[in-house]
């Protein structure tokens, strides 16, 4: 009887701990920034990803606590504040809806230059789904130019850290 509730007990902490997820566990993660020189930010990082030449990877967490990782082609609002993206029915979109918090990387390559080196530039992304349904409607409408539909998933930048 005393193993069950250790058991019992042991795993309700567990479930506690994968629902307690928040920005600081995320930006915590990495206690060293090695990359901050050439990390992005501001408008550099947003106009690399509106002319597409990042490649921008989103990390979601599944229900069980395994990763799951999917490539993205993502937006930015005009407001500067929110990423959007269309997305098929998939286990990446379930992970948003039930988890909120994700972890974008944005990364992209300046060419190698003579004796320069190939160089690496680039900001992961912590940014929280957005599931009201009243924002999503006026961030829809306010961003229709941009081709935001009714389907497009919207996630507002909580922060921007460097790269790695």
């Amino acid at each position: 009887m005393k193993r069950l509730l250790v058991l019992l007990a042991v795993a309700v902490l567990f479930t506690a701990s994968i629902s307690a997820q928040s920005v600081d566990s995320i930006s915590k993660a990495s206690t060293n920034n090695y990359y901050t020189q050439t990390s992005l930010s501001g408008e550099t990082l947003w106009k690399g990803i509106e002319t597409y030449q990042l490649s921008v990877s989103i990390a979601t967490v599944n229900a069980d606590g395994s990763p799951n990782v999917a490539v993205v082609i993502p937006g930015i609002t005009k407001d500067r504040k929110h990423l959007f993206f269309g997305l098929a029915a998939n286990q990446t979109g379930i992970n948003m809806k039930e988890r909120k918090l994700i972890v974008l990387t944005a990364i992209g390559f300046t060419p190698q230059n003579g004796d320069q080196k190939m160089v690496y530039s680039g900001a992961r992304i912590i940014a929280e789904y957005v599931n009201d349904p009243a924002m999503q409607k006026k961030l829809v409408e306010e961003n229709k130019d941009k081709r935001a539909t009714d389907a497009t998933f919207f996630l507002k930048i909580i922060k921007v850290l460097p790269i790695g």
